[in-house]
């Protein structure tokens, strides 16, 4: 039966996260496993499924686990609530993620676990630049960075460079993503993680999108999407579809532009990604304000709203404001508050 759980193991290490699944599922089917056995086997099951998208399952099964672990050893699983934070993150309940992971790195710094902690910590950086606070997302990253490279940690190191990329994306600091970027891609490659390669492709391919560079961008996005459609990603692809949509879309070609959006929102209702959708309405309305189709592109503007005001996404919010009547507000200028150099101007705008 450990054989059977080793296997999965092994998929899961080697980013073939379906096939990881069918594994952990099969072996929690026998009959006389241990408890520890079964914690094990839900953690990774979970993890898998939230990679995947499957988020309220992801969620149940790290319930799953805690629940087991609780009863026995009496106290709190925090690996198991670490998982269910970054689910519950992913599916639009930042606030939710952020009082776990707080409790989670106390725990972690009581019981004087330095791997339990660097990992809250870039959990916590993610989540931060989720809420929208890119300062304090800024530097939980850099301290799960340090922690890390104190530990020699190669896989932790070479995620944590990927989520600086992106959060120096944010704060429009585009030659600080690039490095993080391209040293993310270099370590991940080294580790042969395809799920890491797809990642820092695509975060590369936003480098040279966010320079003007947008014929230079389609070769890292190609790359990150074949990769992905290897091993079965939905959430991470979904983004790189939006990417590819707004380069379309700075280079005028609508059409193009308009499907790469349409698969995304596909994506983010399938997985139940609420903040990834507000990104592909505005995009739907972003093209129709630009074609001079005032009245279509209010329509998708005020669903973007919608979602927006309903999650408290205080980020996103500042996207829908600033392109609010179709062209851009006043209130673009808020962007600073957050810590960032991003300032939108004019339509089309190439959001980080």
């Amino acid at each position: 039966m450990t054989d059977f759980l080793a296997k999965a193991e092994a998929a899961r290490a080697v980013s073939q996260f379906k096939k990881a699944q069918a594994l952990y599922l099969r072996f929690l089917r026998k009959k006389g496993l241990d408890s520890e056995s079964k914690i094990e086997a839900y953690l990774g099951l979970a993890d898998v499924e939230r990679i995947q998208g499957l988020f309220t399952q992801s969620l149940a099964h790290y319930q799953t686990a805690g629940r087991l672990f609780r009863n026995q050893h009496g106290k709190t699983c925090w690996d198991a609530q670490v998982g269910w934070a970054l689910a519950a993150r992913a599916c639009g309940r930042p606030r939710e993620a952020l009082a776990v992971l707080q409790k989670a790195l106390a725990a972690y710094q009581k019981e004087r676990d330095l791997q339990g902690q660097a990992f809250t910590h870039w959990a916590l950086g993610g989540t931060w630049r989720i809420a929208g606070d890119m300062r304090r997302g800024l530097r939980e990253l850099l301290t799960a960075l340090r922690m890390f490279q104190a530990k020699k940690d190669l896989e932790g190191v070479a995620y944590t460079c990927c989520a600086l990329g992106g959060i120096y994306r944010m704060l429009g600091r585009w030659a600080d993503s690039g490095q993080y970027y391209r040293e993310a891609n270099r370590r991940m490659r080294a580790l042969k993680d395809t799920f890491g390669i797809a990642y820092s492709y695509c975060g590369l391919g936003n480098v040279e999108r966010m320079a003007g560079r947008f014929h230079r961008a389609f070769p890292f996005y190609r790359k990150a999407e074949r990769l992905y459609g290897t091993i079965g990603d939905r959430v991470s692809y979904a983004y790189t579809l939006w990417s590819l949509g707004t380069t379309y879309k700075m280079l005028g070609q609508y059409p193009r532009a308009r499907l790469a959006f349409d698969k995304a929102d596909h994506l983010f209702k399938k997985t139940g990604d609420t903040r990834g959708r507000i990104y592909s309405l505005l995009g739907f309305a972003e093209i129709e304000f630009l074609k001079s189709h005032i009245a279509k592109g209010t329509n998708w503007w005020k669903k973007s709203k919608a979602i927006s005001i309903k999650n408290n996404f205080a980020w996103e919010n500042l996207h829908v404001e600033a392109l609010k009547k179709g062209r851009i507000q006043p209130k673009a200028s808020s962007y600073p508050k957050t810590g960032s150099r991003f300032h939108p101007t004019s339509l089309p705008v190439n959001w980080p």
